[in-house]
């Protein structure tokens, strides 16, 4: 009798879950016949009534399952499984925690007869450190050549003009010397001077060339490929070719 008034009250009340307990109790064959049909049929009814949630968690796409869920102090979950979980009506805040994340905490309204409700917590992905993230494989910076090559072949042109005018002035010198020193004019002396000119000329480009080769070989790309452009301008024409590098050393 004292689990028949009680489950009334409790029921009419909101509180569902003892209201069944004590309707289990009273729906015992050693009640009375009146007693236990009232308590079998509230029971059934009541199988509907009460609300129930299904809880989840994601992040980065995936989902989440060693997640713990509570109520206050109550553990409601210990890891998420897709078990749905059944509660009296009323407010809530659940408390999701993951093992290596921030906590999320949702206020919910349950209502009587809300049955399966599903209930999502979104994390952010935590941002690894350095070292933590050192096992991931990094991507290797893609490198141009192009530069590289460039100044290698101008640097080696530019050598190579060095010793080419080189000999063809000391070869011009020579034969001034033999036919007509001191008493050469100054078209063959200007003739002379410009390939020495010439061949100075070929040695500072060839020399720098080379070293804006090593440089752009053994120097860090901080940019990505995609945002960089080409410093180095191209023009040519029918008398010649013009080739310049802008740049920050």
């Amino acid at each position: 009798m004292q689990a028949y008034e009680q489950a009334q009250e409790q029921r009419q009340s909101g509180k569902l879950l003892e209201a069944r307990a004590q309707l289990d109790v009273c729906a015992q064959d050693a009640c009375p016949e009146f007693i236990r049909s009232d308590c079998l049929n509230w029971h059934d009814e009541l199988r509907a009534e009460i609300p129930s949630v299904v809880f989840a968690a994601r992040s980065a796409g995936r989902d989440l399952s060693e997640v713990r869920v509570s109520l206050g102090q109550r553990l409601l979950a210990a890891r998420i499984n897709g078990e749905a979980i059944e509660l009296d009506p009323g407010e809530y805040d659940f408390e999701f925690q993951p093992s290596d994340m921030k906590p999320v905490t949702q206020h919910v309204l349950i209502s009587r007869g809300e049955r399966n409700r599903l209930l999502r917590a979104e994390f952010a992905p935590t941002t690894l450190s350095p070292a933590a993230d050192s096992t991931k494989p990094v991507a290797q910076e893609r490198r141009t050549w192009l530069l590289p090559g460039i100044f290698a072949g101008v640097g080696v042109l530019g050598l190579t003009g060095f010793v080419a005018f080189g000999a063809l002035g000391h070869s011009a010198e020579s034969e001034l010397e033999t036919t007509c020193s001191p008493h050469c004019n100054q078209d063959q002396i200007a003739n002379v001077r410009t390939k020495y000119t010439v061949a100075d000329v070929s040695l500072l480009v060839g020399v720098g060339s080379l070293g804006l080769a090593s440089y752009f070989v053994l120097r860090k790309d901080h940019e990505p490929r995609a945002a960089q452009r080409l410093p180095l301008d191209v023009r040519a024409s029918a008398r010649d070719l013009s080739l310049s590098y802008q740049g920050a050393f």
